[in-house]
């Protein structure tokens, strides 16, 4: 039983898929986005991103399902905390390689876009307007 467990614990990769997760400011020049991402585990503390600058985080889903990852969003006066991550964006993410995963979320000036791969480039849907 010990063996098995250890293998379980060695091999997680390859038990739970990998996600990447990005965040992309595409917002006007001469601007300033902060942003605050975390789970219920992990806090990944606050960021300041300017114009074409992208945070990213990438980690393994959690076993049985259930990982969330929220952040929250200033800028310009307006805020707004929503999931970056979670089981239904799971699936709409794009493949990397048979164990990653990866999704995009670029922010505007009009609001919050989400796309599911690199390359090709993601037709990006819009998902959030700020709130002020």
């Amino acid at each position: 039983m010990f063996l098995l467990n250890l293998a379980l614990v060695r091999s997680r990769t390859f038990v739970t898929p990998r996600f990447q997760v990005h965040i992309i400011d595409a917002l006007p020049p001469n601007s300033k986005l902060i942003l605050h991402c975390q789970s219920k585990d992990d806090d990944l503390g606050y960021k300041v991103l300017y114009p074409n600058e992208e945070f990213s985080f990438s980690f393994n889903e959690k076993l049985f399902g259930g990982t969330l990852y929220f952040c929250h969003f200033w800028w310009n006066g307006k805020n707004i905390p929503f999931d970056v991550f979670n089981s239904k964006i799971a699936g709409q993410c794009g493949v990397i390689d048979p164990d990653t995963l990866e999704c995009y979320w670029k922010v505007q000036a009009d609001g919050f876009y989400f796309g599911a791969r690199r390359n090709p480039p993601p037709n990006y849907e819009k998902k959030h307007d700020w709130n002020s």
